[in-house]
C-alpha cells in the first residue's frame, strides 16, 4: 500500500512543523517543509499509538529512541478541516497498525 498526506509534527506544548508523511514499499518517510526528516523501514518504527484524546486525528511513535507526535489536523487553526483530518488519521491507523 502507498499513501502520502500532509501532516504536522507536534513539538513541545505549542509548536508544530508542517511536512508530508508517506508510506510506500514498507518504508515510512517524513519530509518536513524545512529541516531533516526521516526515511526508514517500517520495522524500525516502534510504539505506534493513536491515543483516544487525538480523536483519530493524530498518532505517536518512537524511532531510534525518540518520540514523535503527529497530527493530521492543522494545529492552531480555527478553520482546520477536522473531519477530513480524522478520516485521514483512520486510514493511516489501518495501514500502520496492521502493517
Amino acid at each position: 500500500m502507498s499513501m502520502r498526506t500532509p501532516i504536522w509534527r507536534l513539538i513541545g506544548l505549542t509548536g508544530s512543523q508542517y511536512g508530508e508523511l508517506q508510506i510506500s514499499n514498507g518504508r515510512l518517510k517524513y519530509s518536513p517543509a524545512s529541516g531533516v526528516g526521516f526515511d526508514v523501514e517500517l520495522t524500525e518504527v516502534k510504539d505506534i499509538n493513536f491515543p483516544w484524546h487525538y480523536f483519530s486525528g493524530g498518532f505517536k511513535m518512537t524511532l531510534a529512541g525518540e518520540e514523535f507526535r503527529f497530527s493530521f489536523i492543522e494545529p492552531h487553526n480555527d478553520y482546520a478541516d477536522v473531519r477530513t483530518g480524522r478520516e485521514v488519521g483512520k486510514q493511516w491507523k489501518k495501514t500502520l497498525v496492521a502493517g
